[in-house]
């Protein structure tokens, strides 16, 4: 992975970005044929993926569901809004689970970050996916858009059961949407059926 990324306003993507599409149908790609080689690898992904209403033996997509991830104050996410309440260098989004894993059955196919803010409160980003340290970010250009958003030129999978950490440094305490912006895939559609903004 390159490891590259732009800044963006997040409702002209494709014009500022042009291979927006080309890049998400790219990790889309590959998060499916993970996802059948780890939970079907008797199946080709046509067989095994079923899009948002898989049937028996194949498992499905969505949004990403907050409920993946628990924010600074180690809560469980019901939405991507968090009442930041100290500043500093701090942990802002994790995998929900013990040792900020995604939770089992879960895989994130993640493009970007979007910040649907009138005011941004962060003015750093890293993050750590398993044991792969990414470099610090400085995102204080994305104050000067009206909707600002960070999209990865290739995107990251997130794995079911390893840790994925998002730390930011908060210039100053309020309330923040910190946005993850891709798809999640399910292999058990029975943790997705409950009620919106109930816990997985």
């Amino acid at each position: 992975m390159a490891g590259g990324y732009i800044f963006c306003e997040w409702d002209s993507v494709q014009k500022e970005f042009p291979d927006f599409q080309r890049a998400f149908a790219e990790l889309e790609s590959k998060v499916i044929e993970k996802c059948t080689n780890d939970w079907f690898p008797k199946k080709t992904p046509e067989e095994a993926f079923g899009g948002l209403t898989p049937g028996p033996g194949q498992f499905g997509r969505t949004s990403i569901l907050p409920r993946l991830f628990k924010g600074f104050n180690d809560a469980e996410l019901p939405h991507w809004r968090q009442n930041i309440t100290a500043t500093g260098h701090q942990l802002i989004l994790a995998g929900v689970r013990s040792g900020n894993v995604i939770p089992e059955d879960f895989k994130v196919a993640w493009i970007g970050l979007a910040f649907p803010n009138t005011e941004l409160t962060i003015t750093e980003l890293k993050w750590q996916i398993s044991g792969d340290k990414f470099i610090r970010l400085n995102i204080e250009e994305l104050m000067t858009y009206e909707k600002p958003a960070i999209i990865f030129e290739e995107g990251y999978i997130l794995n079911e059961e390893e840790a994925f950490e998002l730390y930011g440094y908060v210039e100053s305490i309020g309330y923040q949407r910190i946005v993850m912006l891709g798809s999640a895939y399910y292999r058990v559609i029975d943790k997705v059926l409950g009620d919106c903004g109930s816990p997985i």
